[in-house]
């Protein structure tokens, strides 16, 4: 079941490995979507020089937990990269503080975003100790919210090795949440899907 959640769940929808001359990679376009539900989806560049120095602490990384961490600080920097090319930062944490804002992200957006970046991550073979995994979807009658999820590798079928990364109601310039995912859901009800209910999942990211 688990495989099936990474074959059909990762967003690679557009992927281009060429090599500019000299050997040396072209920069990296990862989708970054905003204004609510992917309304916009705007493709962010990266240059491989940044590419390494950004994901240094995922490289210096020793055991899964570590690694989490730093997928969640790497995270981290490729929003802030994406706030210089976007209007992203404008956004408040929550959906409350900015309704009208351009550049708002709901967790439609913050799901989709950060699973772009994790897919990204894990296509370059910087996750050792990680796969990317489906969204987390929790709810509790009307309340509904989406993060995206790395799942530990090696590990059974217990979520208990399932981790959101949600940067969706933390201040943009603090850390997104990283939590099991049976911590981050509460007492609500959680699913772990493929795609939003919502919408066909969106194009990932281009290179």
């Amino acid at each position: 079941m688990r495989q099936r959640w990474y074959r059909h769940g990762l967003l690679l929808a557009s992927l281009s490995l060429g090599l500019v001359s000299g050997g040396a990679r072209a920069d990296a376009f990862i989708v970054v979507c905003y204004n609510w539900g992917c309304l916009k989806r705007q493709p962010v560049s990266y240059s491989e020089p940044w590419l390494r120095k950004a994901t240094q602490p995922l490289r210096h990384a020793k055991t899964p937990e570590a690694e989490r961490e730093a997928a969640t600080e790497v995270v981290h920097r490729f929003y802030r990269k994406a706030a210089e090319q976007t209007p992203i930062g404008a956004d408040a944490p929550g959906n409350d503080e900015d309704p009208s804002v351009n550049g708002r992200m709901d967790c439609i957006d913050h799901s989709a975003t950060t699973r772009n970046i994790l897919s990204y991550m894990q296509h370059r073979k910087w996750l050792r100790w990680h796969e990317v995994g489906p969204y987390a979807h929790r709810s509790l009658l009307v309340g509904s919210h989406y993060s995206a999820t790395l799942v530990e590798k090696g590990s059974d079928d217990d979520d208990a090795n399932i981790f959101v990364i949600d940067p969706w109601d933390v201040d943009p310039s603090d850390l997104p949440q990283l939590a099991p995912v049976r911590e981050w859901a509460g007492l609500r009800f959680y699913s772990l899907e493929t795609q939003h209910h919502t919408q066909n999942s969106p194009a990932a990211l281009t290179r």
